[in-house]
């Protein structure tokens, strides 16, 4: 099982649609994946009471068996946020139970900017933080730059972003 992590709260994000662009790929190949949108991620995750011992609501334990106990491989696609993660994707990584949710696992990068970078620095903080968790990341980090100008008000990709994003599920399949 593989899990798509859009990585924004942001409702209606670009990270989102570049999500379900992505996720639909996958199943186009027969993979069997589904996607956790933090759009939608319970509000429980906010509470700073979730970090007391035996304090994890049922949603946060709902959530990480669903999303990350049964999964093999991780994609995230995240947008740059002040030259990194966003604060809710550090977060939900902090609720979970890293030895069930991560560890002996395969992770995969997207970074969404509308800049030029293609949030490759925030790709590299997370490489960093999944690596401690005993996370192997896929060497090919994929930049998105001017994200915003590769898809259009339909979800249509451009030819060339589709086709890196093609070689990134295909590598992703096989990694």
């Amino acid at each position: 099982m593989l899990t798509i992590v859009s990585g924004t709260n942001r409702p209606r994000s670009l990270t989102s649609r570049y999500s379900n662009v992505y996720y639909e790929l996958l199943k186009s190949h027969g993979e069997e994946v589904q996607m956790l949108d933090l759009s939608n991620l319970p509000i429980e995750a906010l509470s700073t009471d979730i970090f007391e011992k035996g304090n994890k609501p049922e949603s946060i334990i709902t959530l990480q068996n669903q999303y990350f106990t049964n999964a093999t491989k991780f994609v995230f696609i995240f947008p740059e946020y002040n030259g990194s993660v966003p604060g809710i994707l550090k977060l939900l990584i902090d609720v979970m139970d890293p030895k069930i949710a991560f560890s002996g696992k395969k992770a995969g990068m997207i970074g969404i900017a509308t800049g030029r970078q293609g949030n490759l620095r925030g790709m590299d903080h997370l490489t960093g933080i999944l690596q401690h968790m005993n996370v192997t990341v896929m060497p090919f980090l994929l930049p998105v730059s001017k994200a915003h100008l590769e898809i259009d008000s339909a979800d249509v990709i451009t030819e060339a972003t589709l086709k890196v994003l093609n070689v990134h599920v295909d590598r992703m399949i096989n990694f």
